[in-house]
């Protein structure tokens, strides 16, 4: 396997437990990849144009239900406001996520609707050591080496590069969509406010306990992974603007990384020479959001005889 973020963490997981020998290949341990700079909202689940993304999701969230706060995952329950008139709620396809329409004086200055939520949030550098662990604890080991190819010598190959499929897959259609945060000490608040808007800079806060991530940007074409300290500020700016009690938070560090933007996911075998090789890549920002799904797929395709 390539990669060793959430995808390639989850499919590795999938693929042992269906009786497979498995190595990851990674240039970036865990705690350096994409992964580890994501928000970790996972859901809601709406039905959208590709069927495939709504049996991922939902078994994702289910997986995610069945941990608590040793794996980084607890339950919480938040706000998703919108810039536009929502009119009738989206289409959920669990709608358990849902808990109930905000009233006008719970939706804050600039924003017209908006919808409490209840759904799983990741601390994701607590949640990849989990996962890390669970992998290797069934056998699995991760290998940090820059791969220059997918000819690899295995007869199964899984590509879980994220933006490095486009190099490796020689897939053009995978692009960088920088996101970013700020961590700032919790100043009291709990569960998570995420506006809901065509902008690519936005406000949210998510709560993880003594500390809070701030967001958001999606920056598309900057292949720079180092967070920028003028984004950095707009955000706070952002956030304190939606609620005050940021505006003391002490700032605890800056975190960033590319999204492996696609069209649509890349979730298929094909052969090249004597390797299968399954590719697993394109999620964008719903990586953590669809990793068990596409997990049980890839290894499905993976070890189809």
């Amino acid at each position: 396997m390539v990669g060793a973020g959430v995808i390639g963490l989850t499919t590795g997981i999938r693929l042992l437990e269906a009786g497979a020998d498995v190595r990851i290949l990674a240039a970036e341990l865990t705690a350096d990849t994409t992964s580890a700079a994501a928000t970790g909202m996972a859901g809601p689940v709406f039905h959208g144009p590709d069927p495939r993304t709504v049996g991922w999701e939902l078994a994702t969230t289910r997986e995610l239900k069945t941990l608590d706060e040793t794996a980084g995952v607890r339950m919480a329950t938040g706000l998703g406001a919108s810039t536009a008139a929502m009119g009738a709620a989206p289409p959920f396809a669990d709608a358990s996520a849902l808990v109930r329409p905000a009233t006008g004086d719970e939706v804050p200055t600039g924003f017209t609707s908006g919808l409490w939520m209840r759904v799983p949030l990741v601390d994701i550098p607590v949640y990849l050591e989990y996962l890390v662990g669970r992998f290797t604890a069934n056998g699995g080991v991760i290998e940090q080496r820059r791969v220059e190819s997918l000819a690899l010598d295995a007869p199964i190959v899984v590509n879980c590069a994220g933006v490095g499929a486009r190099r490796l897959a020689a897939d053009p259609s995978v692009r960088p969509i920088k996101g970013q945060q700020v961590v700032v000490e919790n100043p009291g608040l709990d569960g998570f406010f995420m506006a809901v808007t065509l902008e690519h800079e936005y406000a949210s806060y998510h709560t993880f306990g003594r500390h809070v991530l701030l967001g958001g940007v999606t920056l598309e074409g900057s292949w720079d992974p180092a967070p920028s300290m003028e984004v950095g500020n707009r955000i706070l700016e952002r956030c304190v603007k939606l609620e005050p009690k940021f505006a003391n938070a002490r700032v605890l560090g800056h975190r960033a990384g590319l999204r492996p933007g696609r069209p649509k996911v890349r979730l298929e075998a094909e052969t090249v020479g004597r390797n299968r090789i399954v590719h697993n890549y394109g999620h964008g920002g719903s990586g953590v959001l669809q990793s068990w799904g596409c997990a049980q797929e890839t290894a499905e395709l993976a070890l189809a005889l």
